[in-house]
């Protein structure tokens, strides 16, 4: 009978963890850039409805500040997105070249904002990054 190493079989599980968590990353990087193309659209289409609701009727038209704060709604939310795709990327690399193990705490953090999906990432990323084995990885890349 021959026994494999613990430490071996937990190296070897704590790296597919890794690649998969780093995948996940990568998978909700490109999801926050997608939501950004809904964004726009989201925002052209109230721009341009309400464009065209001053331009049939201006008694009953919205005054062009609020077009302007829905526009200026969207551009902001199109930021955080595009803020959250880089950060999200930059943990993918991150888990993956396993360095940067604070770095990916707080972002695991601040993914958990993201519910429901974004909140069970940040959680799984938790449990991974606080095995001492998983550590030691880090600190071995340092």
């Amino acid at each position: 009978m021959s026994q494999t190493d613990p430490r071996a079989t937990a190296n070897a599980e704590d790296a597919s963890h890794l690649q998969i968590l780093s995948i996940v990353y990568y998978v909700f990087a490109a999801l926050d850039l997608l939501s950004i193309g809904f964004i726009a659209l989201y925002g052209a289409m109230m721009s341009s409805m309400f464009s065209m609701d001053q331009a049939s009727n201006a008694s009953s038209a919205p005054p062009q500040a609020f077009i302007n704060m829905i526009v200026g709604f969207c551009a902001f939310v199109a930021l955080l997105s595009l803020l959250f795709a880089a950060l999200h990327f930059a943990t993918a690399r991150r888990l993956r070249d396993r360095r940067g193990l604070g770095f990916c705490q707080v972002v695991a953090g601040l993914t958990c904002l993201s519910v429901p999906l974004g909140t069970t990432l940040g959680v799984f990323t938790f449990i991974v990054l606080g095995r001492p084995s998983v550590k030691a990885l880090f600190q071995a890349r340092s």
